[in-house]
């Protein structure tokens, strides 16, 4: 990526690799619901597939917001829309990411609190970043969650996961699904569609509103 890149661009990466999941997602429910034999996927199967799916779309969506971001401190304009404004003068890409990271040993781009206040110290009136975070933060404090418990199963994770489940239960469960489960589930409110494809589309809508 370099400083000519155009937050466009970005934006059409996290499309593509967002089409390729969407159809690896559909060939694996077509493979757990109506094949027979030893084609047929186990219900294990199919919720470590959800969590692969799920994990690849979040990947996808933690370097849009690296990309952007870095973009939108360089300089770098959103489409036909008001002027973004940064306070960093940097030279180069990498150099942006150097001002940012300072002292500290990596940024997490997977927080949408974090980013929120980072675009408020590094953008002026955290543009065009803040807001499609703050409208859906939520939602995307689920999201992250759900990924850390897929990437850790740890004791803090799995607190954590457990305040998704209680808000689409009403209570915790007693046994505690995988995360692949759980994304596998209808979402609260709206049966017509679950919460793998929910997520994905909340995820690339924030990525449109920020280019």
């Amino acid at each position: 990526m370099t400083m000519k890149t155009r937050p466009a661009a970005c934006l059409a990466v996290l499309q593509k690799e967002y089409r390729a999941l969407r159809k690896l997602n559909d060939r694996n429910q077509k493979q757990f619901s109506s094949a027979s034999g030893n084609l047929k996927l186990t219900r294990a199967q199919m919720h470590l597939l959800t969590e692969t799916v799920f994990f690849g779309a979040f990947r996808a969506y933690e370097q849009f917001l690296r990309n952007v971001f870095l973009l939108y401190c360089s300089g770098q304009q959103p489409s036909g829309r008001k002027l973004a404004r940064t306070f960093l003068q940097p030279k180069t890409i990498s150099h942006a990411e150097t001002l940012i990271k300072s002292s500290m040993p990596f940024l997490d781009w997977s927080s949408p609190d974090t980013l929120i206040e980072r675009s408020e110290a590094y953008l002026k009136d955290g543009y065009p970043v803040k807001n499609p975070l703050t409208t859906n933060l939520v939602t995307l404090r689920d999201i992250k969650k759900v990924r850390n418990q897929i990437a850790h199963m740890s004791v803090e994770s799995t607190l954590d996961f457990k305040k998704v489940l209680k808000s689409h239960f009403s209570t915790v469960p007693l046994r505690i699904p995988r995360p692949g489960e759980y994304l596998l589930l209808p979402c609260k409110g709206n049966n017509s569609t679950y919460y793998l494809i929910s997520y994905m589309d909340t995820m690339e809508d924030v990525a449109k509103q920020m280019t």
